[in-house]
């Protein structure tokens, strides 16, 4: 299976955590935004480069992860999957499910009829994912 992670910088280790968990069972990731990290200040072409990259990455994945919290990249990412959602399985985690309930932190977008939300731990997220 080829899969992208998407997430908030903040995310960053538990990020490399399932990306570890899942490239361990032999699944393929399409880009690993880890490895640069925050490009904003890094200029236009810079910019431009991982926007296309991580664009391509969300399309051609047969799986995109988006774990909460996440900025306006994951939710650019949110609407690439969506959009390309016939080839793909889209899974939304929330530690806390806060973001579901509806009120400040959701987006409608959350309640997508193709996005299987899951409300649980971080264990229990890398358990899931192991049986991807």
């Amino acid at each position: 299976m080829r899969f992208y992670i998407a997430s908030g910088l903040e995310n960053i280790d538990r990020v490399k955590t399932v990306i570890g968990t899942l490239t361990e069972k032999g699944h393929e990731i399409t880009h690993d935004w880890t490895l640069h990290g925050d490009v904003r200040g890094e200029g236009e072409e810079t910019m431009s480069s991982v926007a296309n990259a991580e664009a391509f990455a969300v399309i051609s994945s047969d799986c995109v992860i988006l774990m909460l919290p996440g900025g306006r990249g994951t939710h650019t990412e949110l609407g690439l999957a969506l959009a390309s959602r016939s080839n793909k399985r889209i899974i939304l985690w929330s530690e806390t499910g806060d973001e579901f309930g509806g009120g400040e932190k959701t987006c409608g977008f959350y309640h997508h009829s193709a996005i299987e939300r899951l409300c649980c731990s971080f264990d229990q997220l890398l358990d899931y994912v192991k049986e991807l």
